[in-house]
């Protein structure tokens, strides 16, 4: 079993990284290691739209929760901080 410091996202880390995210509703929720999970999609160079939103998800569910029910609304709202990101890099 993984001690606290092995984990990818331990509590003390998670408090450092955590940014807001605003849902399709306006609904903000925090999410450990944004920053670095949009850089890291950004680096990979997918042209697919499809393939980024499933990309963002997948790795923001690795250290945050994602409901079931709303993962549509977290793609979507990861996308546009993708988006965001990359304009503010041209």
């Amino acid at each position: 079993m993984a001690t606290e410091s092995e984990k990818p996202c331990c509590t003390a880390a998670a408090a450092r990284m955590t940014k807001k995210l605003n849902l399709g509703d306006g609904f903000p929720v925090g999410i450990v290691n944004l920053d670095n999970i949009l850089k890291e999609v950004v680096d990979m160079k997918l042209a697919d739209n499809q393939a980024i939103k499933r990309e963002l998800l997948e790795r923001v569910k690795g250290c945050n929760y994602v409901a079931p029910g709303a993962e549509a609304d977290y793609a979507s709202a990861l996308f546009r901080e993708y988006r965001e990101l990359l304009g503010r890099q041209a």
